[in-house]
């Protein structure tokens, strides 16, 4: 039975990522044969050797390779669950607003993670648009939000959290469909299917495809994402979402994207009020999210 530690896949990323045992040690404080002994350890420990030996160096091998993501990720598990407990006895409840593809495709995830670092704990989440969770932040109906459109509003920290992208979709045999590219003149004059005004998708459709357009009809407005995509399948009309949201669908092969030659970045933020109280569970929340958001976007 393997009984890897911590020390031993910090030493391993630290040396993989300096490649040379003297560097390492000076940057981990230990000394170069402490840093050689554990190496050696955690190779015993896996029956394999993870680095090619070269005269001045280590470089990783291909075992080396496929373990450094992992130690990263478990490193930075244990980073974030010594921070959560600092001091901190978590109790109480956080109020959680976030936009609808959030709150479906990404929420789930997180406070599944969550949940397993800090035990019973209690979150009530809303799902709105980012427009109305900024609302209810600023009227102290929440304590943080994650939304999809960086929405200025006085007192409120809006914090770049990760990086989504949106997807032009159409039915699949929409003549569009059929191309191998497009380009802004073949999506003019299209219809188009719209999430309601004040929800982050609208926004990204509004500043960055709209302008490029030389016209366009709104044959439909929703406000729900997944009914956007439910009607472009039917052939209703085009649409611009989230990939978050899109994925199931074109992996169905319900709808089909449409490549563009630029891309048209989605980000998603985190948002809360800067001078409202912050409880250890709302800090311990708020930490979380940021590794979360930093391990998806490696």
């Amino acid at each position: 039975m393997m009984n890897i530690t911590l020390k031993q896949l910090k030493v391993f990323a630290t040396v993989a990522r300096n490649t040379n045992l003297s560097l390492a040690a000076e940057k981990l404080y230990l000394s170069k044969p402490a840093v050689s002994i554990s190496l050696k350890e955690l190779e015993k420990q896996l029956n394999r050797e993870l680095f090619d030996r070269l005269p001045n160096s280590l470089r990783l091998n291909s075992n080396g390779e496929k373990l450094l993501p992992l130690a990263d990720e478990l490193l930075a598990r244990a980073k974030l669950l010594d921070s959560l407990f600092d001091n901190a006895e978590l109790t109480g409840e956080i109020k959680i607003g976030c936009s609808k593809a959030i709150g479906n495709h990404v929420l789930p995830e997180l406070l599944a993670g969550f949940r397993q670092l800090t035990g019973h704990t209690n979150q009530r989440v809303e799902i709105l648009n980012s427009e109305d969770v900024c609302r209810k932040l600023a009227n102290f109906e929440l304590d943080i939000g994650l939304i999809e459109a960086d929405i200025p509003r006085e007192g409120q920290v809006h914090l770049p959290w990760w990086q989504d992208r949106m997807c032009l979709i159409a039915a699949t045999n929409h003549p569009l469909s059929q191309q191998a590219s497009q380009s802004y003149g073949d999506l003019g004059g299209q219809d188009w299917i719209l999430r309601e005004l004040g929800s982050g998708s609208r926004d990204v459709f509004t500043q960055c495809l709209a302008p490029h357009l030389s016209q366009w009809n709104m044959t439909l407005e929703l406000n729900d994402s997944e009914a956007i995509i439910n009607a472009v399948s039917t052939g209703l009309g085009l649409a611009c979402v989230s990939e978050l949201t899109a994925k199931w669908a074109l992996d169905d092969k319900r709808v089909k994207e449409l490549p563009l030659d630029v891309v048209i970045a989605h980000p998603l933020f985190i948002t809360y009020q800067e001078h409202k109280y912050k409880t250890p569970l709302f800090e311990a929340f708020f930490k979380y999210c940021q590794q979360y958001g930093e391990l998806k976007m490696d």
